[in-house]
């Protein structure tokens, strides 16, 4: 008879430097974009309701102008004023060309603060606009 010897094969080691590297990759990654998404945040709006209002798929090419109740312009956490405006509408529409205007409007912002972004954006050559509403719950 005869014997066969048993061959134990070291364990492999498992490399733990490329993981280790990944984590931390990850970890930088996810600290970088949370701070970049607090940087953007948008000013806090009250919107209205519409039973008519939908969400649309394809959100980009566009601009976030945001009004608060006292008719404040906002775009991102800024405060723009109605002279500052029109000069940001423009380089942005320089950019893309297709840009369309998502205005959100606190319920209680006044009719005329309102069209007053209306005419600078349509003066500026930003004749797309879209305006924000929640959709009513049936």
């Amino acid at each position: 008879m005869i014997a066969r010897r048993r061959i134990e094969r070291p364990e492999e080691d498992f490399p733990m430097a490329p993981m280790i590297d990944m984590v931390f990759l990850l970890l930088v990654f996810f600290m970088c974009v949370s701070t970049l998404a607090q940087v953007d945040k948008s000013t806090p709006i009250d919107l209205p309701e519409s039973e008519r209002s939908r969400v649309s798929d394809d959100l980009h090419g566009r601009g976030i102008l945001s009004l608060d109740e006292e008719g404040v312009i906002h775009i991102g956490s800024k405060k723009v004023s109605h002279k500052e405006l029109p000069a940001y509408l423009r380089e942005s529409l320089a950019r893309d060309s297709e840009l369309k205007i998502q205005l959100r409007a606190d319920r209680q912002t006044s009719y005329a603060n309102i069209k007053k972004v209306l005419q600078i954006c349509a003066e500026a050559g930003a004749y797309e606009i879209i305006y924000s509403t929640y959709q009513t719950k049936i």
